[in-house]
């Protein structure tokens, strides 16, 4: 197994907690702020975790500091983006590829 895929492996469990934290449609705000940003799935180290709709820098990939919440969205460049609710409800987006009869 190379470096990657073990990393993938360690870091599968927590970033399916992730995104199941943020099921249903639930915005999101970073530890330590009170602005609260629309939730868009992210690539990251070849997973899928829950984070900002604008991709404001979170100062670190801490993805466990993304907190789930009810709260309207407030930050400015997600609603200047038209990003005024969550997009995300939870579970796996990878569509699969049917190669059945090739």
């Amino acid at each position: 197994m190379n470096g990657i895929s073990a990393l993938q492996e360690a870091l599968g469990a927590p970033a399916a907690e992730a995104r199941d934290r943020f099921a249903g449609r639930l915005n999101g705000y970073l530890e330590g702020s009170d602005v609260v940003h629309a939730v868009r799935l992210q690539g990251w180290l070849g997973l899928e975790v829950p984070g900002p709709g604008c991709h404001v820098g979170t100062g670190s990939w801490d993805f466990t500091r993304f907190k789930a919440t009810t709260s309207p969205v407030t930050c400015g460049r997600c609603r200047s983006a038209g990003l005024l609710t969550s997009s995300f409800t939870g579970g796996p987006h990878q569509q699969t590829l049917d190669l059945e009869g090739i």
